[in-house]
């Protein structure tokens, strides 16, 4: 497992129910620790005329933007790295 983007203290976020994060798994696939959701009705339906759903099996986690946009820059730059070495 490892860590994509920065950590939640370079961040800004600190203390112990405060630390939002994305961690990548070993078969590639990604754990998004964030702060469970509940959908307003006006998200819902939004969601509803994007053809996004929510699975039985699954949560809507609210994840601070600012994470997201550090895992989002390291992938990004992780891919081009690849691009430029199969090149």
């Amino acid at each position: 497992m490892r860590r994509i983007g920065s950590t939640p203290a370079e961040r800004g976020s600190v203390g112990a129910n405060n630390c939002p994060d994305v961690l990548e798994l070993e078969d590639g696939d990604f754990l998004v620790i964030g702060r469970l959701h509940l959908l307003t009705a006006p998200e819902a339906e939004r969601m509803k005329e994007v053809g996004a759903s929510i699975g039985e099996d699954e949560s809507v986690v609210l994840v601070p933007r600012d994470c997201i946009l550090a895992a989002a820059q390291q992938l990004a730059s992780e891919g081009a790295a690849e691009a430029r070495r199969a090149g």
